[in-house]
């Protein structure tokens, strides 16, 4: 048994080998004919302008390939089955187009000898197509970074500020501007040159299957120099009796200037245009602009400020005070025609409540003043703060006389 199994297995193995050598020799020898599937191969499309003339594009992003089953001698086969070796064609100019997906017949223009095209009949591929339209832009620069301390980037200046975007309505419908971008990052020096227009979407992601018409345009970013100054208030006219300017306030009080190094060297401060005075009657605050001098210019700035004016309303009252007098000879003696005087004085209203009525003094100085009668002003003296507005009296008569001396007599007692 032992032997019969080996012997078995021996012819089981040789006619195996036996098979694999007749295969290789028909494939040698024979070349059999057999079918072979090729992917991938590209279609050309034909007469692409009628799809602009029907105001037609293509969808972008498409597959536009077959694939073919042909069908020859295996080393044939195996010399052609590379996708270049085929044209495949479809003609657009032959159908009726409309917006969204069409089914071309395509055909075959070219294939290699002795190899049949066994899907050659009926063979279409499919496209997606969309309207085509066009809509105008503003082209926007990004201006990214901070120029060197003390410069200062103006207003670009392009070539022209629109542009046309041109593709499929579902492309162009989400480009929202025409992009230039710019790292500005330390400069001080004008940037002259041609960017590339790039359309973005709401987000600012590039949209790069539309087409930006032109493509290009030239765009000068000025650099300039600056400076900051502040802003002086200027005021014309009064205000009424009946008030006191309180405080003026202006806001921003500060302003970056650009413009040549010498108007800018000239330049000390900002003055508003003129604000009436006598047109206020209350606290309240004014929109004014800021006057600009020829060749200079504000940075990021309209030029308006609001100006906080504060009044108070202005009070009397009347006080009366005594009479004093100082710098008497002490070897002489007074008597004023009237001890007591009044005052009218004036102020806001804050400052009234406030005042430190001991502040206020009415006195007549009799330095160097002999007996007799004379007639001598009043000085008032009071804060700084308030206003006289009149005094009673501004003049008094006084009378200077000598002290008397008290004589004492002492009679002496002699002796008892």
């Amino acid at each position: 048994m032992d032997k019969d199994g080996k012997q078995q297995f021996i012819v089981k193995v040789c006619c195996v080998v036996a098979a694999f050598a007749l295969w290789l020799y028909i494939s040698s020898t024979e070349n059999p004919v057999a079918p072979y599937k090729i992917k991938n191969i590209p279609v050309e499309l034909l007469n692409t302008d009628v799809l602009t003339n029907s105001n037609l594009i293509l969808v972008p992003g498409q597959d536009l390939t077959v694939s073919l089953t042909i069908k020859g001698t295996r080393n044939n086969i195996l010399l052609s089955k590379n996708a270049e070796d085929f044209k495949v064609v479809a003609d657009l100019n032959a159908y009726a187009l409309k917006s969204g997906e069409q089914k071309i017949p395509i055909e075959i223009r070219r294939s290699p000898d002795n190899v049949n095209v066994l899907n050659s009949d009926n063979l279409f591929i499919k496209i997606s197509l969309d309207e085509l339209i066009e809509s105008k832009l503003p082209i926007n620069i990004n201006v990214i970074g901070k120029p060197k301390e003390g410069f200062y980037v103006a207003e670009p200046m392009l070539s022209q500020n629109y542009a046309t975007v041109l593709g499929g309505s579902r492309l162009v419908s989400i480009v929202k501007e025409i992009l230039i971008e710019q790292d500005i990052q330390g400069l001080e020096a004008d940037i002259t040159k041609t960017y590339k227009l790039k359309p973005v979407d709401a987000a600012g992601k590039e949209i790069k299957e539309v087409v930006v018409n032109p493509s290009h345009i030239d765009v000068k970013i000025p650099v300039k120099k600056t400076k900051t100054v502040g802003v002086t208030v200027k005021t014309i006219g009064n205000l009424s009796p009946n008030f006191t300017l309180g405080s003026i306030r202006v806001l921003p009080e500060r302003f970056d200037v650009t413009g040549s190094a010498a108007a800018l060297n000239q330049l000390e401060t900002l003055n508003t245009e003129a604000i009436d005075l006598s047109q206020i009657n209350r606290s309240t605050t004014i929109d004014a602009k800021v006057l600009i001098p020829n060749g200079l210019n504000l940075v990021n700035s309209n030029g308006m400020v609001k100006i906080e004016i504060n009044i108070d309303k202005v009070v009397q009252k009347n006080l009366s005070l005594e009479i004093k007098y100082i710098n008497l000879d002490e070897n002489y003696e007074v008597k004023l025609e009237k001890e007591k005087g009044s005052l009218v004085i004036s102020a806001s209203e804050a400052v009234m409540n406030s005042l430190n009525l001991d502040k206020f003094s009415y006195t007549i100085d009799l330095v160097n003043l002999v007996e007799g009668e004379h007639t001598i002003p009043v000085n008032v003296t009071m804060p700084g703060n308030a206003n006289l507005i009149s005094q009673s009296p501004d003049k008094v008569l006084v009378t200077i006389t000598k002290k008397q001396t008290e004589v004492t007599t002492s009679n002496d007692n002699k002796g008892e």
